[in-house]
């Protein structure tokens, strides 16, 4: 009888607890860097730690189907609780309702703003709302092949470029691109269809913030390049600066024969990293988030070197993620606590100790430096300076999905020589300007 009775009440006070504290609140987090994965992770398990009514389940899509999965989602009223947003797609969510402002909760819990880097939230408002904090921010150099660029007498670091001879870019270019007889393309009797090493990777029309985004600002283009400014309603790709920028770019490919196209030699196929890894090419655009890989794959000497400057300068974009919250979500309160602590001193810390991408948090950005000292590259703090100089925006659009279908496919038209950039641009304004409308 007394071992019933204690069952039985065993059994009443867990019924007790379960009534007063309720079930466990479960969230679905969304993201899409699998590299990133375990960084977000270890911060969600100090989270629940702190949160034990709150489990959080995580959710990765590749970069390629997330914002399918995240649009459609929306639409069916089953998109993740939290996740990963980018800046050039979070507005079209927020203007259909799908997004939660963050403003009233902001402001509730007094959140200090002053401790991000500058510009960084301000990303994030749309509307006269706030749709999130931020997470991290990235700007962009070239990693490079240490053993090739001191056999072809290279300094990377010290790189400017125009659009008329291509500076001192160009050439060191020109002598890292190596044909199968051992001659490189700035000497007589180079063969561009025999190539077997190339100066960079990744100069392609869908290289964007790693491409030519710096390339145009850095021969004076206005505004984000592709329109007048964040959310514009002109579309300035005909600026014969950022025109001008761009066929340069694309010659790189067609004309000076300095990086592989995307329908050329098999031996090249695959990204940009990849054929870094391979030895295949010298230099490749890295933004901080591939260091890590690039690390773990590379069985040579690297390091990483600031973007060539311009006539304008150095310009690099300055770009970074947030957490948003789904306005579908059944747990508004907990929601923003997990994307508060994600994007808070707290969690930046967490993800600072892995140092695989920058902290959006100023403070933690010492965690990050503690925990990259000892490793490749060397010069990390060239993200840092570029950082402290000459930054642009990414292009922002609620149509902005749309505007880069039309952007990508006709500059793909210049790399497949079809058509000069300038055509390309033409006919890319033709379909770009009703959208604007």
């Amino acid at each position: 009888m007394k071992k019933g009775l204690a069952v039985a009440l065993g059994g009443l006070m867990l019924l007790g607890a379960t009534l007063a504290f309720g079930a466990p609140v479960t969230l679905r987090y969304a993201l899409w860097d699998g590299v990133q994965r375990p960084a977000m992770e270890a911060a969600i398990q100090q989270f629940q730690k702190d949160n034990p009514d709150i489990v959080v389940t995580t959710e990765l899509t590749e970069w390629g189907d997330y914002w399918t999965k995240i649009q459609t989602g929306a639409a069916a009223g089953t998109v993740p609780d939290v996740f990963w947003g980018h800046v050039a797609y979070f507005a079209s969510l927020a203007d259909k309702g799908g997004l939660l402002d963050l403003a009233p909760y902001i402001a509730r819990d007094k959140v200090d703003l002053s401790i991000y880097y500058p510009g960084l939230v301000d990303n994030w408002k749309y509307g006269g709302k706030q749709y999130g904090l931020a997470k991290d921010w990235d700007t962009i150099c070239y990693a490079y092949n240490k053993e090739m660029t001191a056999k072809a007498g290279v300094d990377p670091t010290r790189m400017t470029w125009n659009p008329s001879d291509g500076g001192t870019f160009l050439l060191a270019l020109q002598k890292l691109t190596i044909d199968k007889n051992g001659k490189n393309a700035a000497q007589a009797g180079f063969d561009p269809n025999n190539v077997v090493q190339y100066g960079i990777a990744g100069i392609n029309a869908g290289e964007i913030q790693t491409g030519w985004l710096p390339f145009a600002w850095g021969n004076g283009a206005p505004g984000s390049v592709v329109l007048d400014r964040p959310f514009g309603t002109r579309f300035v790709m005909d600026n014969p600066a950022t025109v001008a920028a761009l066929q340069f770019y694309a010659d790189l490919v067609n004309r000076y024969h300095v990086a592989p196209s995307a329908s050329g030699n098999q031996s090249f196929v695959g990204g940009a990293q990849d054929l870094f890894l391979a030895k295949k090419v010298a230099m490749y655009p890295a933004g901080p988030w591939t260091l890590s890989g690039t690390r773990a794959g590379a069985t040579f000497a690297w390091d990483v070197a600031p973007l060539p400057a311009g006539p304008a300068g150095r310009v690099t974009p300055f770009n970074g993620l947030a957490h948003v919250v789904s306005s579908t979500t059944k747990s508004r309160d907990a929601a923003w606590k997990l994307a508060s602590f994600m994007d808070g001193p707290k969690g930046e810390n967490i993800i600072a100790s892995f140092a695989v991408v920058f902290p959006s948090v100023k403070s933690a950005l010492s965690t990050y430096q503690k925990a990259f000292e000892g490793k490749a590259p060397a010069s990390i703090h060239f993200y840092t300076d570029e950082a402290a100089g000459k930054t642009g925006p990414y292009p922002q659009h609620l149509k902005w999905g749309q505007i880069w279908d039309v952007v990508q496919r006709q500059f793909d038209s210049s790399f497949s020589g079809g058509m000069s950039v300038q055509q390309a641009v033409a006919a890319a304004k033709a379909d770009v300007d009703p959208l604007l409308q």
